[in-house]
């Protein structure tokens, strides 16, 4: 069986050839046009995502965002006056981050480091940001404990992990998903798929993907239905089970956000913004926690 070690290696592999929104932009190079088009693609699909970072105090605060994707966030925090560093497993993040900052003329600094043996010395920065990365971390109690760390006394944290109580967890991949497994292997299903609008070549590789397995668990399913199907893992959390993931921190208050309507084809496109919204704040995928270190 794959240990924790292992298992880590892969997840860093995973994410230095596919930085996180890099599949936003279908540019080869990294401009400065590649770097807008993933901001306007991230934020118009996760729209909640500046009303987030623009609701925080950053002035003069020293941050912390682990997990940097491209450096989509890392320029607005820096934009409200964040005295930035990021850290990413991965040196593909790492450089093309580091990159954006240079391109955009923005203070701030990019390291490839493990989110479960930091670096820094203790109670280094006022803020810890990271969003949607805890949750791809198989040694993820290592990893609180060093934000725990590095944060100062009364420092903030803000993180989004994946709810387990949300329509995409609980109803498309836990029911929908694996009823339309079964038709994958039809022929002309996926390419009716494409016409529908869904992403074909994404639906080819799980069904490639699905012949070669013998048996698949369930943490397998939710490894491959949450960032791709050969995202080598991932976790989701309810309210109880992210409040014990950060119970040495004072909790303020816990949100839900993002409802993806595109995953619902033709049938998604007609809903109104509103009732997207909607179904986002009650039964949303991202799971945003604030809290406080004690003391």
């Amino acid at each position: 069986m794959e240990n924790t070690a292992q298992l880590q290696k892969r997840v860093a592999s995973y994410w230095n050839a596919k930085p996180c929104d890099s599949e936003f932009s279908a540019r080869r190079e990294r401009s400065r046009e590649y770097f807008l088009e993933v901001e306007r693609e991230r934020y118009r699909l996760q729209s909640h995502i500046p009303g987030i970072l623009d609701s925080i105090d950053w002035r003069g605060k020293r941050v912390l965002e682990i997990g940097t994707g491209v450096g989509t966030d890392a320029r607005r925090i820096i934009g409200h006056g964040g005295l930035y560093t990021g850290i990413n497993v991965d040196n593909g993040s790492t450089l093309a981050t580091a990159m954006a900052l240079t391109m955009f003329g923005l203070p701030g600094s990019t390291r490839q480091m493990d989110a479960t043996a930091m670096e820094f010395p203790a109670a280094s920065f006022d803020i810890v940001y990271t969003f949607g990365v805890l949750h791809h971390i198989p040694s993820v109690d290592s990893a609180v404990a060093n934000i725990w760390r590095v944060l100062k006394p009364g420092g903030e944290l803000v993180a989004m992990v994946y709810n387990r109580t949300s329509i995409n967890y609980a109803v498309e991949i836990k029911v929908v998903r694996k009823l339309a497994a079964r038709a994958l292997g039809v022929p002309g299903v996926v390419r009716l798929a494409g016409l529908l609008g869904f992403p074909q070549p994404k639906l080819e590789r799980h069904r490639e993907l699905a012949r070669q397995a013998r048996g698949m668990s369930e943490q397998e399913w939710l490894n491959r239905n949450t960032d791709g199907p050969d995202n080598p893992y991932s976790t989701v959390y309810d309210a109880d089970q992210a409040a014990r993931l950060f119970s040495r921190f004072a909790m303020r208050r816990q949100e839900v956000h993002y409802f993806n309507h595109e995953h619902w084809g033709p049938l998604g496109r007609v809903l109104p913004a509103s009732v997207v919204a909607a179904l986002g704040r009650r039964w949303g995928w991202h799971r945003v926690v604030y809290a406080v270190k004690k003391g």
